[in-house]
This record gives structure tokens, sequence and C-alpha cells, in this order.
């Protein structure tokens, strides 16, 4: 789909303008995010539009509607007198990009100044001049035909959000006529369009704008005593007589100069000329004088007009509404006379005409035209094809019949008439109107006791509050109309509200709460779900806890845990290399010593066994040696927390767990006289007996084995090993000590303080 156009034709339904229900005749609409089928028999039906079906940007107007010809322009008016001075200041201020509202009283040519300035500001604007009328418009119509006027759109009305995107591109000088808002309304819709020049005109019942409009005041007033001359000399094409004249100068005194006195005026001395003469009217008697002196059909028209207060269709209509054929000259003559007005592109009486004639006493068959138009309209919808276009630029005019017949009681018509109609204006894209329309037959058919039309009215109500996203509002009309139409068993009028109202149901559901988190398998939940530390917070470490508490700061769950997994695995590599550097000086240690011991003594050597002097006595015995045992010897406490046991002597060690060692035995006294050996030692009471051990914790389980027999060599004090094993293979001991500590015997953990040997005996 090309994004400047809308969808291609071939993936839309075929649009059929027009509906009745009747005919049952339905249309399509996009309206917003929303696809609208409007179904005159059992409802609109409402549902998000499908990808592809909503334009994506409707292609812009080639042209601005620059001075567009209207059905009442084809009649000239008459020339602008003493105009030039307003005229030239409007126009500069256009052409500086500044918005201008024109303060005038009826009458007063505010209409044809505001047609000549257009013609003036042609090609200041890159869209060029747009001509809109204000009557019967809220600020939202006004919006919406201002985007249709520069974009080239069929059955589609944007959003909110589009249209004001898009009206802030629109540039183009906006000549609004007839502006029935003011205050904050009218700021509002200024704001929305940035890029435009506005010339307002507003209605004399009109708000004044507010503070924020930033508007130039200009005010029209009446023309001089000359002007209104020349504009009378000019309605009667002829010279005026002395008294014509001075019956001229009374009308400027009284009336203000306004040009429609004027016009009314040379309207009345044509006429004066063609009958009896007679007295000259005042300024309030000139409406009143004209009715009584124009045609007979042009006179009824006037009558068809009060009833419908002040409008009139259009003239190519006028014949089938009167029976006349005539009609269309009557017209002609009404607008001639001055007794009709500009609004927009159609006619209508004039505001002082109106008020004079609806003063004077209406006709007796006031009531068989208000049927008779009812009628008309009726069969106009109904029976002559009329499209959604055609029923949009009468929209004034039935609504003013259709307010009419209600106030004349007449509701079962008005109720008929209206469901001819809001399909009509629904499709058309006059959804003001279509408003209007709906409320005016809501309240015929209560009166009426129309249930079924009731229904219809509430369900069309609901839909359009659903496009305007008024939800609440759209709730209570479809619950209303479920609940009707559930009394009369209209299962498919049922069907269509209850769709509509689970839209609703769907555009007021709360957003859905967002996905919590889940952590990645075999991550601990502590290090995932709790929140990171707030900045700058106390760090509190935990109860009993000696080690270092790691606080990292600053960024997402994960990466706080992936942080804490990284220290944590640096700290674990720290213990094993201070273990493993325990455990090699610990089996330095025992090799220096075991070499110590066994240094320059050959095995088997004579002199190294101990033996007993007969000679000695015992005062000459040096004390006795107390080896200290592996349940006797008190233990540190161990420097790891993550060791909960250690090896029993009979497993191999561990080569994570460093070795600890015992309180050293007792040294004898050097000062003993005599360092005579007394006895032999044996194996189990040797200082390198395997019960002799420095774990880091003491053995849960007694040794499995002990030696029983004695050794058969005098052993020299055992070499070790370490109970943890070094990182790298430490240096064999010398083989003199390699059996001597029994065949039983368990290695243990070497000490820190060497064990006591008695020394060799002296040789010689």
């Amino acid at each position: 789909m090309d994004s400047n156009h809308p969808a291609s034709p071939a993936d839309r339904p075929a649009q059929r303008s027009g509906a009745g229900e009747g005919s049952g005749r339905a249309a399509w609409l996009i309206a917003g995010d929303f696809l609208v089928t409007v179904n005159p028999i059992d409802g609109s039906e409402i549902v998000p539009c499908p990808p592809g079906r909503r334009p994506i940007a409707p292609r812009r107007a080639s042209a601005a509607r620059d001075g567009a010809a209207q059905p009442g322009d084809a009649v000239p008016g008459p020339p602008l007198l003493e105009r030039e001075e307003e005229r030239a200041k409007l126009r500069g201020l256009l052409a500086s990009g500044r918005s201008v509202r024109l303060d005038a009283p009826s009458g007063a040519g505010r209409s044809a100044l505001l047609a000549a300035v257009a013609d003036d500001c042609a090609g200041l604007a890159p869209d060029g001049v747009i001509r809109l009328s204000g009557h019967r418009r809220t600020p939202r119509d006004l919006l919406h035909e201002l985007y249709a006027s520069v974009h080239q759109v069929t059955n589609y009305r944007p959003g909110p959000t589009e249209l004001s995107a898009a009206l802030r591109g629109i540039g183009a000088v906006v000549v609004l006529d007839d502006i029935e808002f003011g205050g904050a309304a009218l700021d509002e819709m200024l704001t929305a369009t940035p890029e435009c020049a506005y010339l307002l005109a507003s209605r004399p019942e009109a708000a004044a704008p507010g503070e924020r409009a930033g508007l130039e005041e200009i005010t029209l007033g009446g023309l001089s005593a000359d002007a209104c001359l020349e504009l009378l000399r000019l309605a009667v094409a002829r010279a005026l007589t002395a008294a014509e004249q001075e019956w001229a100068v009374d009308l400027w005194r009284a009336g203000g100069g306004l040009p429609t006195h004027f016009i009314q005026a040379g309207a009345v001395l044509r006429y004066r000329s063609l009958t009896t003469a007679g007295p000259l009217p005042s300024v309030g008697g000139l409406p009143a004088t004209l009715v009584a002196s124009i045609s007979e059909s042009a006179r009824e028209l006037t009558r068809f007009a009060v009833v419908l207060g002040g409008e009139l269709p259009e003239p190519a209509a006028l014949p089938a509404l009167t029976g006349d054929p005539d009609a269309v000259a009557a017209h002609t003559e009404l607008i001639d006379c001055g007794l009709l007005s500009s609004v927009g592109q159609r006619r209508r009486l004039a505001p002082d005409v109106l008020a004079a004639l609806s003063e004077a006493d209406r006709s007796v068959a006031e009531q068989s035209r208000i049927a008779a138009l009812t009628r008309h309209f009726s069969w106009w919808l109904k029976e002559s094809e009329v499209d959604a276009h055609e029923a949009v630029a009468q929209a004034d005019v039935l609504i003013a019949a259709l307010r009419t017949a209600q106030q004349a009681g007449l509701a079962a018509e008005t109720t008929e008439l209206v469901r001819l109609t809001a399909p009509l204006m629904a499709a058309g894209l006059r959804w003001g109107a279509w408003e209007r329309v709906l409320r005016t037959g809501q309240e015929a058919a209560r009166l009426a006791g129309a249930v079924a039309q009731e229904a219809y009215f509430h369900h069309e109500l609901g839909v359009l509050a659903i496009c305007e996203g008024q939800l609440a509002r759209a709730r209570a009309e479809l619950e209303a109309s479920i609940a009707l139409r559930g009394v009369l068993s209209d299962a498919g009028g049922a069907v269509a509200g209850r769709r509509a109202l689970t839209l609703v149901d769907d555009l007021t559901r709360p957003p859905a709460p967002p996905v919590e988190h889940t952590p990645p398998v075999g991550s601990p939940p502590a290090l995932v779900q709790a929140p990171p530390p707030e900045v700058n917070a106390p760090e509190t470490p935990p109860a009993g806890s000696t080690e270092l508490t790691l606080v990292i700061r600053g960024g997402s769950p994960e990466e706080s845990g992936a942080t804490l997994r990284r220290m944590l695995a640096r700290g674990n590599r720290r213990n094993t290399v201070a273990t493993g550097a325990g455990a090699l000086v610990a089996a330095v240690l025992g090799t220096v010593v075991a070499l110590t011991l066994t240094s320059g003594e050959p095995e088997g050597d004579a002199e190294n066994v101990t033996r007993k002097d007969p000679a000695a006595t015992a005062e000459d015995e040096p004390p006795a040696v107390e080896e200290s045992t592996a349940e006797e010897s008190p233990s540190e406490e161990p420097e790891d927390e993550e060791e909960s046991e250690s090896p029993s002597p009979s497993e191999e060690p561990s080569p994570t767990e460093p070795a600890t060692p015992t309180d050293p035995p007792t040294t004898p006294d050097p000062t003993t006289p005599g360092p005579t050996p007394t006895e032999t030692p044996s194996p189990g009471d040797g200082s390198g007996g395997g019960s002799g051990g420095g774990d880091t914790d003491p053995p849960t389980e007694d040794p499995t084995d002990e030696p029983t027999d004695p050794p058969t060599e005098d052993p020299d004090p055992p070499t070790e090993e370490p109970t943890d094993p070094p990182t790298e293979d430490p240096d064999p001991p010398s083989s003199g000590g390699g059996d001597s500590g029994g065949p039983g015997s368990t290695p243990s953990a070497p000490q820190d303080t060497p064990p006591i040997s008695t020394p060799p005996a002296e040789t010689g």
C-alpha cells in the first residue's frame, strides 16, 4: 500500500452512501483506531481497525480551496462602499501572520467584506485561503472541516493524535464567519493551528475571545450618509427625489448607516413604483412592508423559513417542498430584497427579518406546513436515493425540521425522520449534527413509547461516545440499549450492543503489570532477587561475622550477583594459595628436622643404640621425658571455618589441610650430669610415633592399628611426612631412618619444635 494514499479500494468493502431503515443500506468509515460500519437496522458496529485498512498518510490536496464557488455567489451582491481602508488593513495583518477578529453588527456587510478580503489574500499562504462557516458548528466540527479542506480523504475521520499533528502542519488563511463560540473554546482552536492566520467574524451573541487568543480587534461600523444615498440610488437604478433623499437620511440616523437597511429600502421603492403610492416605512417596518409587497411564491418561502427557524433548503429542493415550480425564482427575489443573508454555502432569513415575521400573526396553516416538511424530508431521504454528501449539505435544515416537528408534538414522525437522518450524518462525517439528531430522536421515541427506536438511539450514542473517547458515557448508553432490547427479545440488536460493550471493557481494562524478573537457572536467589543497596547507605555486617562484607553498589541485580560471585571465587583462590604455602613451610621444616637427626649416622650403627649402664644409679639417670599424645595435646582453633573434620590417622592426609604443631615435649635439664642412656625407646613412645600428630582438628577415631611387635632394631627417630603434602614434592629424606617408625606406625604432621633425641654415646 502506498504510504501517501489510503488503502486500495479492492481491500475495502463497497461504499454505499446513505442509509434508511427500509432500504437497509449500510456504509463504513474509519474513525481513528476504529472501523465503524453504519448499520441503520440493528445499529452501527465498531471494531478495532485491522492492519492495512487505515490510511497511513492521506494524500494532500493539490490546490487550496481559494475562493470556492458558493451557490449564493451566482446572485451578485451590492458593491462595497467606504470599506477600502478596512480591507487593506485586514489584508496587511493577515499577510504578517496575525489573526483578526472583525466585530460588526448584523447587516453591516460583514460577509461581503470577508469575501473581498479572501480574494485579496489568495496566494499568501502555502495552503491558500480556506472559507468555513461557524453556523451550528462546534470547535471540533470546525477542526475536522479544516482538515478535510486540505487533505483528500474518503470515509476517514482522523483520531485526536493524528488530527493534532496534521493541523500543526496546515498553513493557510482561514476565513471563518458566523462563529458561535468564544472564550476558552476559541483559544483551543487557535492553539491547535499555530501556522494559520484567522479572519473571524462572530455572531452578536457569541462570547468574547479569551486573553490567550491574541487577536487583533477591528470594529466595522455603518456607512456615511453619502455612501448610504449612493447605495440607495444603485438599488433603484435612478436618481432619488427630494422626498426619497429625506427619507434615506432619516433611515441613516435611525439605523446607524447599516447597508442592509438601504438594500431593503431600495426594494421598497421598486415595489412602490409598481403599486399605488403609500407612506414610506421606518427602519423597523421595512421587513413587513417587503413581505407584503413580494410575490406569493416568495411569501410562501418566508413562511416555511419562519417555521424552520430562519433556515431554507437549497434552491433545487424548493419546488418539491412547496409544490411551486417558480420557487427558485422566488428564492432569487428574496435575495434581491435583502431578506436573506449568506450562511456558508446557503441562504437564510436575515436576523431582523426573522424577528419581525415571528412577532406577526402566524398563519393557521402552520401546523400543516410542519407536517408537510416532515413528510417531504422523509420521502427525500428514503425514496430519492440521497447520498451522505447531499444530506450533510442540508444538515442545518434537517435539524431545524426535526426540532420543529418535535415541538409540534409529532413524536412518531420525528422518530421516523431521525432514523433516516442519523445514519447519513454519521456516514457524512458531520458528527456534531449526528449527535444532535440522535438526542432529538431519543427524546421523541421516549415520548412516543417506541422502545425499539429508543434502544437504537441509545446504541448509536454509545458508538459515537466510543469514537470520541468518552468511555464512561459509552458504557451507560450501551447498557441502556442492551436492557431495552432484552425486553423486546431483539437478539440481533442485543448482540451488536454486547460487542460494542466488550470493546469498551477492553479499552477500560487497566494495563497488565510488568512481568517479574526470572533469575537465571542455578543463580542464588539472594543474589538475584535482592534489590541493590542504596547509595551511601551504612554498611552493616552480619551479626557475629568477623569476615569482610562485600558491598556491591549500583547496577542491576544480575550484575551485582555476577560481581559478587567473581569476588568470592577470587577469595577462595587466595585461601587455597595461603593453605598451600603453609603446608610447604611445614614440610620443609619436617624435612630439615629429619635430616638433622639422621645426618652422619649409618644405618645399623651400634653406637646409636642406647644401652643401660649397670654401674649407674637411679640418681644419675636423667628424668623421663613425657610424651604428649594426640589426645592430651591441646590443639588450636582451626583457621579455616570451612574444614569440618580432619582425616583419621589411617587415611591419606588431605592436601588442603595445614598442619598445626602441638605443644613441644619437655626437654631434659642440661645441667644433669651423666647423659648416659638408660633405656631403649619403644615404638609407641617415640617422638615421631603415629599418635603425636599435628592435625588442625583432633581425630574423631582412634588409630586402627597399634604396633604389636617391638622393632627388631633400635630405631632412630622417625622421619615423618607432613599431614598436608606441599604443592611441590619436597626432597625425600635420607634412607637412614626409613624403617624407624615400625610397621604399625602412622605418619603425623611435623612439630614446630624438634623432638628431643638422646645424644649418642661417646666413642673412644
